[in-house]
């Protein structure tokens, strides 16, 4: 680059460069003799992101005045050493502007044990405080910013992220223009997905054409077959969710709404396959925005404890790099509870805990990241993980319903069966999980390619594992499963937002309930799970093990909550002592098992005295059940007026 263009560039003087271009070959012509940046395009792409941090002359007198303080936020992999020696340069070529102070500040100090980093932090402060001089903060992604450190700061000027706009100028030094090479390149989603390795490895040669090439190469390598939101039906609140977050970040992204005014984080709970992770990525793919994935196991693979924080933040450091980007953390009930009662690994579970609150504070501040997490049990996750702020809203994924299987089928069959026998298909299968079916759409065509014949239904519901139903068994469950959902809501505990029933047992989805619960709510609660049991018992004169089968299971929560209030919650009307392990003592104490008997023998009297009023009601809900197998809150009925009791 001649001094003429650098000097022009730096100074916002773009139309003279224009001028300086146009006498050079049309690209595909000859190469021009190569300057120095324009064999480093990483450098050339640093100094192309300063030029749109600092687009003119009046950035370059800001950033001299007397007492000034820029933050530039830097993307990681090395471009803050190119990008300060640029800077050095730049402000080496004024004339009368007071000497301004770099300082860099690189993410491997924070990889570090934390007190240096604070320490550093606190020094830089104290620095740029002591004098009017300017300063400029060079600051690499993966540095977190402590909130009162970053609040007496400006806000940071971005060098990325390095999407199409930069890689384009840089290239474009060979001749061509940026806005002729802009279109032949990958778009800017797939661009900010990449990784400094990708893209140094992709500009490691000298042809531009082979430059253009490895970058798309790479990154339809690394870019999965992604749905988007059109793809995902019948998900409920989940599905409403995702739809919202991608909405206001098209918003954000135009200018409409502020980024304080965003949902910026959602935790996605659920068993395991039923599509957590298929939702965050057609959030992305919906946006148009990187997605960015890291989990606890990616981490810990790393190393020890040091390796470990130092994948976490890098992790974090790319998402924020390539803003507007999604970061996916999966599994994140695997950093656990510091105040779990399990004291293996204490210390090492306190240092990940603390780490991830200080980077989820981070990725809070920075506009355009979108954090979504998933978990399985979103109980076993730390409290001060799960307030607003670090995650704004708390989601169930249950697992799909017949339109959310038809989807899935549609999908992956391809046209093979008709729509009918999908149809079929889908109201059987309700219970699996949305990784289930889709592994069991892989099996079915494995079937049929071994058997060298075109795909049968056979071949489908074999791979489900779809017996032939028994419609006795599907009536219990309808039954069981509607005693559970009209008990709640006579109770009030809480709006039924789904009932579920196939060969596989049922559900009832609730929304989410208060965390703080009277005597009252207690015997409701107690009652509500008994009434599955009690609904079997009213209509086929007996109940089945399906209400005890497991730690997860009617009877088992049941029991621990009639323990519970003999002996840990103080409501048991004649003792207030706390056992911690009450479990413990309904083996070795007979007089306690008595009395958390006694609790659930009422309860289920109780349960049946409401579903006996409710009688008429309890029989239409079952066999809309069993004809229909997925029933939502208006579909059920569950939230019209009181009807008139019926009794048997």
């Amino acid at each position: 680059m001649s001094e003429a263009v650098f000097g022009a560039l730096i100074e916002g003087r773009l139309d003279e460069v224009e001028d300086q271009m146009e006498d050079l070959p049309e690209w595909g012509q000859h190469p021009q003799p190569a300057s120095p940046l324009a064999d480093d395009p990483l450098r050339a792409i640093a100094l192309a992101g300063l030029c749109r941090a600092l687009p003119n002359a009046e950035a370059i007198a800001a950033l001299t005045a007397v007492g000034a303080v820029t933050v530039l936020h830097c993307p990681p992999g090395g471009m803050i050493d190119d990008a300060a020696s640029l800077l050095a340069a730049l402000l080496a070529r004024g004339s009368g502007r007071p000497p301004v102070r770099v300082i860099t500040l690189r993410a491997a100090v924070s990889a570090r044990a934390a007190g240096p980093h604070e320490d550093a932090l606190a020094q830089t402060v104290t620095a740029i405080t002591a004098t009017t001089a300017p300063h400029v903060l060079l600051v690499e992604a993966g540095i977190v910013l402590p909130g009162e450190i970053a609040a007496i700061l400006p806000a940071p000027l971005r060098l990325g992220p390095v999407d199409g706009w930069l890689i384009a100028a840089a290239l474009g030094l060979r001749g061509g223009g940026t806005a002729r090479l802009r279109p032949c390149l990958p778009n800017d989603a797939a661009l900010r997905a990449l990784t400094p390795d990708q893209l140094r490895f992709a500009l490691r040669h000298r042809i531009r054409d082979r430059q253009i090439a490895e970058l798309h190469r790479i990154a339809r390598s690394t870019r999965s077959n992604a749905p988007t939101l059109d793809d995902i039906v019948g998900y409920g609140e989940a599905e409403a969710a995702a739809r919202r977050l991608t909405a206001d970040l098209a918003a954000w992204s135009a200018g409409h709404i502020e980024w304080s005014d965003m949902t910026r984080s959602l935790l996605f709970v659920g068993p395991p396959g039923t599509g957590k992770t298929w939702l965050a990525r057609a959030i992305a793919a919906s946006a148009g925005v990187p997605l960015i994935e890291g989990s606890l196991a990616a981490w810990q693979a790393a190393g020890h404890l040091g390796d470990m924080l130092r994948a976490m933040r890098a992790s974090f450091a790319r998402a924020q790099a390539a803003a507007p980007a999604v970061l996916f953390l999966d599994e994140i009930d695997s950093a656990g509870d510091r105040g779990s009662a399990d004291g293996h690994a204490r210390t090492y579970r306190r240092q990940v805990i603390n780490a991830l609150l200080e980077l989820l504070d981070s990725a809070g501040r920075t506009p355009g990241l979108v954090v979504v997490a998933a978990c399985n049990e979103v109980e076993a996750l730390d409290p001060a993980l799960r307030r607003p702020g670090r995650i704004d809203r708390i989601v169930a994924v249950p697992p799909p319903g017949p339109a959310a299987i038809v989807q899935i089928l549609t999908r992956g069959l391809d046209g093979a069966l008709s729509v009918p026998v999908i149809d079929s298909l889908a109201r059987r299968a309700v219970g699996q999980s949305a990784a289930a079916i889709d592994g069991a759409v892989r099996e079915a065509r494995s079937r049929a390619r071994e058997a060298r014949r075109p795909l049968s239904t056979a071949d489908v519901s074999g791979a489900l594992g779809l017996a032939a139903e028994d419609p006795a068994v599907i009536r219990r469950f309808a039954l069981h499963e509607a005693g559970h959902a009209i008990a709640a809501t006579r109770l009030t505990r809480g709006r039924v937002q789904e009932i579920r029933v196939g060969m596989a047992g049922g559900h009832v989805l609730m929304e989410e309930q208060a965390p703080l619960l009277t005597r009252r709510d207690l015997l409701d609660e107690l009652t509500c799970l008994l009434a599955g049991r009690a609904a079997e018992e009213l209509v086929l004169g007996s109940g089945c093990t399906g209400a005890g089968q497991g730690a997860g299971s009617d009877l088992a929560r049941a029991t621990e909550i009639a323990l519970r209030l003999e002996l840990s919650y103080g409501l048991s009307g004649h003792s207030l002592v706390h056992v911690a392990d009450p479990a413990r003592m309904l083996v070795s104490d007979p007089a306690v098992r008595a009395r958390a008997d006694r609790r659930l023998r009422t309860a289920l009297r109780r349960a049946r005295q409401l579903l006996a009023a409710e009688y008429r009601w309890l029989l239409g809900l079952a066999d809309r059940l069993c004809a229909e197998r997925v029933l939502t809150c208006g579909d059920a009925g569950l939230d019209r007026p009181d009807p008139e009791p019926e009794v048997p």
